[in-house]
């Protein structure tokens, strides 16, 4: 094997050579491992028929030279175009094809060579990214229709109300407001945590104040849970930026209320060497082993009829624990729902606190 040979052999790309019948004379590169066949049963068949490429739309398209577009004498090539094929195995992939034609000095084409590059990361890339304009689009068209339909009443019947339902109307106005507030808030803390650009205001916090201060908060709108802060006494102070924090323990405990009927959820705070270990309790139906592995992923939802919310909530927490140099993680209680529980460093002054405490 020559030494071009083995450069080629060593490409991640797929290099197959065409004559200008269309026909395969060459299959380099990372053909072979990219499409399942092998240089000798890929040689002398016609290249669109041995990988019936589609485009986008799922239209049948061509490559080879003879395709209308090469027949203008001054096409040398194309650029890359994104087109789905057909795999050894029957596999439909995606891949992107760049191709580059050789003429005769009259024009006529005589071969061109087509790379194909696997784009499947791409194309799942953005796959999900349709998802993510979807599913935010989804989440701000709901609380914006509704407050341009009472905005818009207020303004046209503004005399028929009495001051209860004008204040009825604004409340709710004023609740949507939050919530398309929140979701943006949401995604710029998605943002800056991709991109490696999150500030963390870090002072002495007391997390069972910051516990206490959620939970009350949040009490009026779960009337069907019991929702109780356990601390010890003297709990110890760490170093955390506290809205980030009060951020965290929000999103698990509307967590709990949102997945679970009614019951008790438990906010417990507890010591453990050099850490405080906080976890959130239900009595809901717990995480199943399936989705423990992907409950933290963005924009993850729990089966099509999935409560309301954008789904990054759990994500932007994992984010902002480990910010803190925590860790966070779900696992089910023996009598039934689920516990979330996270943890935070303790800075050695309080950890040799809790040791002459203790």
């Amino acid at each position: 094997m020559s030494e071009l040979d083995d450069v080629l052999a060593s490409m991640q790309e797929g290099v197959v050579v065409i004559d200008a019948q269309g026909r395969v004379t060459h299959w380099l590169g990372a053909s072979g491992r990219l499409l399942g066949w092998s240089a000798d049963q890929a040689r002398g068949r016609h290249f669109d028929d041995l990988l019936d490429p589609n485009d986008a739309n799922g239209n049948r398209t061509c490559v080879w030279p003879g395709a209308s577009e090469y027949r203008m004498r001054t096409i040398k090539g194309s650029p890359e175009r994104e087109m789905s094929v057909t795999t050894k195995s029957g596999k439909r992939v995606w891949v992107g094809v760049t191709t580059g034609v050789r003429r005769q000095p009259s024009g006529s084409v005589v071969a061109a060579t087509a790379v194909l590059r696997d784009i499947r990361r791409r194309k799942q890339i953005d796959t999900t990214k349709s998802e993510v304009i979807l599913a935010v689009a989804h989440e701000l068209r709901s609380p914006l229709t509704s407050v341009k339909g009472f905005t818009s009443t207020l303004l046209h019947r503004w005399d028929r109300f009495d001051d209860a339902d004008k204040k009825r109307l604004l409340q709710t106005i004023n609740t949507d407001v939050d919530r398309v507030t929140r979701l943006i808030g949401e995604l710029l803390d998605v943002s800056r945590l991709e991109a490696g650009r999150l500030t963390l205001n870090r002072r002495m916090v007391r997390i069972n104040d910051i516990a206490a201060g959620v939970v009350d908060r949040l009490r009026p709108r779960a009337r069907a849970h019991r929702i109780d802060c356990v601390f010890p006494e003297q709990f110890p102070q760490v170093s955390a930026d506290s809205d980030k924090i009060e951020q965290v323990l929000t999103n698990l405990v509307e967590n709990a209320v949102k997945y679970t009927p009614g019951g008790a959820i438990q906010v417990v705070g507890s010591v453990h060497d050099s850490s405080v270990w906080i976890e959130v309790s239900d009595e809901g139906a717990g995480v199943s082993a399936e989705h423990k592995k992907t409950v933290f992923a963005k924009f993850f939802r729990v089966g099509a009829n999935a409560s309301p919310g954008s789904g990054l909530g759990l994500y932007i927490s994992k984010g902002l624990v480990e910010a803190h140099g925590g860790r966070i993680w779900v696992e089910n209680n023996q009598g039934g729902g689920a516990v979330f529980t996270f943890t935070l460093p303790l800075i050695e002054e309080s950890v040799e606190k809790v040791s002459g405490q203790s």
